[in-house]
């Protein structure tokens, strides 16, 4: 799904009458050429080589008192020799925006994605590949409400529906089987923001509605609904330097009244350039996950990043940054701590090619299961702009 409108000035940001549209399409490629020490990212660490290919098409066109955007993406992973975690991806999104009068604004957006993804299924002591289509519908109402005064109010709703079919095993040693249920996803929203100059302050609240089809016995996944009301503030300066918050609280509620709990949720950013072509980048946050958890319900996620970028002229840019991670599981209660660092070198060949090189190390720890994983990746790639 698309991502939902969050910057402070929100009526400004739902695409404002009189802004031009995009002489041409857009075209963004990169090709990159990795090395990695895990290819299964699992305690067993087979190192392999692998390619990856992404691609974007964006279009926009004005229309009265409006825009229309249509963009596709592309994106496709091949591994020299475990083949089994070979990765297809593809993605359409179509965006309608319209201004109804000065004080309303509207926007609808439809998605599509296609994907299949390899992964391994260890039995005992072998490791089965397994692969699995699944579809993305994506469908996204807003309404932006100007109230006058620097005051805006955004009203949202978004459903999507996730189809996932049978898994195929590795030279049909095993008859297809599906492995993950189909899940439903509604959520409804709304968010009064006030900006006055450089700052902006106000409070959203949210509801997560997820329907989950019985699979499995025990279920492999469950059916919850999340609550979120939080206060939030942002300030940018002319320097560039710019901080936004969020605190608030979370009530997540499982399905049969399988599991229930409030929590504190929080989110800050900060932004600060410094002298000499230096910038500062850091984030902190928690929250309840619940995408991408390997619990039949939903995580605790706490993460922290900090970045520093160094301009050493117009071409040349170098960057490094650091994560901390802490995913502690609902049900299973497990808890998987993870950090890792990373450094790039990014070098403006042309004004539309730049060439990309970089080296990620992370390290994972799994309490229950006692397992411990450990990844190297690096790449070089070329990326071009159309």
């Amino acid at each position: 799904m698309l991502a939902l409108l969050a910057t402070p000035s929100v009526a400004a940001d739902l695409a404002p009458a009189g802004s031009p549209p995009s002489s041409a399409p857009k075209i963004v490629t990169s090709v990159e050429r990795h090395w990695t020490s895990n290819a299964l990212d699992s305690e067993f660490a087979i190192p392999d080589w692998y390619s990856l290919i992404r691609g974007s098409l964006q279009h926009e066109w004005q229309i009265d008192d409006g825009t229309v955007k249509f963009g596709a993406e592309i994106q496709a992973t091949r591994y020299d020799t475990v083949k089994i975690e070979d990765d297809r991806a593809g993605a359409l999104l179509l965006d309608v925006t319209r201004r109804v009068s000065p004080a309303l604004e509207l926007r609808g957006t439809l998605t599509y994605r296609l994907s299949t993804e390899g992964d391994d299924f260890a039995i005992g002591p072998f490791i089965i590949g397994t692969r699995a289509p699944k579809q993305v519908f994506g469908a996204q109402g807003q309404a932006g409400i100007d109230l006058g005064g620097g005051t805006a109010l955004i009203l949202e709703l978004a459903n999507a529906y996730e189809l996932l079919g049978e898994s195929r095993f590795q030279d049909d040693v095993l008859p297809r089987t599906k492995l993950d249920p189909d899940k439903n996803r509604t959520q409804v929203g709304a968010k009064l923001m006030r900006t006055v100059g450089p700052a902006a302050y106000g409070v959203s609240s949210s509801a997560q509605f997820v329907s989950v089809e019985k699979l499995g016995s025990p279920p492999v996944g469950l059916s919850l609904a999340e609550y979120t009301l939080q206060a939030e503030a942002g300030y940018k300066g002319q320097t560039g330097a710019s901080i936004t918050g969020a605190l608030g609280v979370q009530m997540l509620r499982g399905a049969q009244d399988i599991y229930q709990s409030v929590r504190p949720t929080w989110r800050v950013a900060v932004v600060q350039p410094l002298p000499h072509g230096f910038e500062l980048r850091g984030a902190y946050f928690g929250r309840f996950e619940t995408v991408d958890s390997d619990d039949p319900l939903a995580s605790w996620l706490q993460r922290g990043e900090i970045e520093a970028r160094f301009l050493m002229n117009e071409r040349l840019t170098l960057a490094t940054g650091a994560f901390a991670e802490l995913k502690e599981n609902l049900l299973y209660e497990n808890k998987e701590r993870a950090h890792g660092l990373y450094g790039e070198a990014s070098f403006q060949a042309t004004k539309a090619v730049s060439l990309v090189v970089r080296v990620d190390y992370t390290q994972r720890f799994l309490t229950v299961i006692d397992v411990e994983k450990k990844t190297v990746d690096a790449f070089v790639g070329i990326r071009t702009k159309i």
